[in-house]
């Protein structure tokens, strides 16, 4: 017998059942699951699988659900009992969609009846999502997700459970590297600093997922290096509030602009872009992420009017 054979990785997973009705699971868990080759997460027809760093300390969760909307959740490691509880949350079950109503807009009407199952789910966990946000600042999505991929495959450690997955390093992990051993990630300076202050500093950061949305992007802030945009692309996944709108950010006004008025001319958002984002978005306040969300599940993207962007590899420098 050996090793793989024991311990958390064969024990009996901790499991509870939930009923999600008509809400659109594959759709809602792309928040929480954004890069194809990340490593600590496995989706499938009808499954869903993440490796999760919870107060408790590590853990997996896999959800598995049918069309009658019965959803079976798996959890294991230590954190199993922690996912098992929020699990309600990461399935969108407490997104509370009474308050919005799409009538101002007619392509918002036809949006909601095309994608009303959609939910905005809440991890209730800061800094695995924040690592990832700071990766993916100032580069392309796809250079992103490769230093993901690289920093959890060096440093994560398998998951709890069978479901064959990497749980990402921890933060007194990544506290103990230094700029040159991300610089091997293909990390810059700048990124590699905030990445390495923000585990030293993990534990009052962590605080932030029990608080409210306004005080969890303000807690997010204070921290050099982590400006609106990082806090606010972390609350994101972390709280699910469906009124957070990403700011300064090199796209979004120019996807909300478009969408409203067939305008694909590039905003930028330090130069009025987030203002008209916003007053596109302000007949919902209190529901504009979900505006932003059937935007993103009706696959509305403005035409690119120039190269795609590209990110030098600085390893080779």
């Amino acid at each position: 017998m050996t090793s793989a054979d024991v311990g958390p990785r064969r024990s009996a997973p901790a499991t509870r059942v939930l009923q999600v009705g008509e809400i659109d699971l594959p759709t809602t868990l792309q928040m929480i699951g954004i890069y194809s080759s990340d490593p600590t997460f496995r989706t499938g027809p009808g499954s869903f699988a993440k490796a999760v760093l919870t107060p408790d300390g590590p853990g997996t969760i896999h959800l598995a659900w049918d069309r009658t909307g019965r959803v079976e959740v798996s959890a294991w490691g230590s954190g199993a009992a922690w996912l098992l509880e929020r699990s309600p949350a990461w399935v969108g079950l407490t997104d509370d969609v009474s308050g919005f109503d799409p009538s101002p807009n007619r392509r918002v009407r036809d949006l909601w009846r095309r994608h009303a199952g959609i939910r905005l789910p809440a991890s209730g966990v800061i800094w695995q999502e924040l690592v990832l946000v700071l990766l993916g600042q100032r580069v392309t999505t796809r250079e992103a997700a490769r230093s993901w991929n690289r920093l959890c495959r060096t440093w994560g450690e398998p998951a709890p459970g069978p479901v064959d997955l990497l749980l990402p390093p921890p933060p007194e992990v990544v506290a103990a590297l230094s700029y040159v051993d991300l610089h091997t990630l293909n990390v810059d300076r700048r990124r590699a600093d905030a990445i390495l202050l923000a585990a030293r500093r993990a534990s009052r950061l962590e605080e932030a997922a029990a608080m409210s949305t306004p005080d969890a992007i303000t807690r997010l802030s204070a921290l050099p290096g982590l400006g609106v945009w990082t806090a606010t692309a972390t609350v994101l996944a972390s709280h699910g509030d469906p009124d957070t709108v990403l700011l300064r950010d090199y796209g979004m006004p120019t996807l909300v602009n478009y969408a409203f008025t067939g305008d694909a001319t590039h905003l930028d958002p330090d130069r009025g872009g987030d203002e008209i984002m916003l007053g596109h978005l302000e007949p919902w306040r209190g529901h504009r992420q979900r505006i932003i969300r059937l935007l993103y599940a009706a696959r509305i993207t403005a035409p690119r009017r120039g190269a795609r962007r590209a990110n030098p590899d600085i390893r080779t420098m």
